[in-house]
């Protein structure tokens, strides 16, 4: 079974940034329990509570699977205190050789990751855990990863930010990428295994997609809100996408 703990949002803001609402994905057969990337800091509370929903704590988590190094996929993979963390061996080499201040790059998870133990180093073509393969997905960043897994109802690819959100998977034309040509090859690629497996595919900053005849949609509605204060007063602003 794979499920959002927290759902991401596609967005960015005109003057502070990317929001960095990445979604993190739960997946769970009954024997370990996996979150394929894990949010920026924002989100501890959320995890918390989403895990709560779920019947489960932190201590249930039994690995972190991450697809690439930026700060809003990686920053809370140290709260599982028992859990085995798995990197791209490539992607986790390529970020410690970034200067500190290198845009999304987060040194000091980089440096926590290269000393930890129960760090698992990998590179694609592997089965991570039973039924869950290791896919080469470069592009956004040099060496991302996405994970596919057969062995849950529905085949699911998680596919980070390799594809980000709706407008990625219909039309193959991306944003914030280091390397467009090899993202567009990356999406396409994803694209026939959803075809050929009827599969699903799990963004990271949407909700879950579906490829049908060529047509992809979002599998629920996706929405954010966001609170601003102005003159005193709190308010709200409700974003919602079909």
């Amino acid at each position: 079974m794979a499920q959002p703990l927290v759902e991401g949002f596609p967005g960015k803001s005109s003057s502070h940034g990317a929001f960095g609402w990445s979604t993190v994905w739960l997946l769970d057969d009954g024997v370990r329990r996996a979150l394929i990337d894990v949010g920026p800091p924002s989100y501890i509370p959320l995890i918390h509570l989403g895990l709560e929903r779920l019947g489960l704590t932190a201590d249930d988590i039994t690995d972190v699977l991450l697809t690439h190094m930026h700060w809003d996929h990686v920053a809370n993979f140290t709260m599982f205190p028992n859990a085995v963390t798995w990197v791209g061996e490539r992607e986790l080499a390529w970020a410690a050789e970034q200067p500190a201040g290198t845009p999304f790059i987060p040194d000091l998870h980089v440096r926590e990751l290269l000393q930890r133990d129960r760090v698992e180093r990998i590179m694609p073509g592997r089965e991570v855990l039973p039924g869950i393969h290791a896919l080469d997905a470069g592009g956004h960043t040099p060496h991302h990863l996405a994970f596919f897994s057969d062995r849950i109802d529905t085949p699911a690819v998680f596919a980070g930010d390799s594809v980000k959100n709706i407008y990625e998977l219909t039309t193959l034309r991306v944003d914030s990428t280091l390397d467009e040509r090899q993202s567009i090859a990356t999406i396409d690629r994803l694209r026939s295994l959803l075809t050929d497996t009827s599969g699903v595919l799990l963004p990271g900053h949407d909700v879950a997609l579906a490829l049908s005849d060529g047509e992809v949609r979002r599998m629920r509605p996706q929405r954010a809100g966001i609170g601003y204060f102005a003159d005193g007063v709190i308010g709200e602003q409700d974003r919602s996408i079909g």
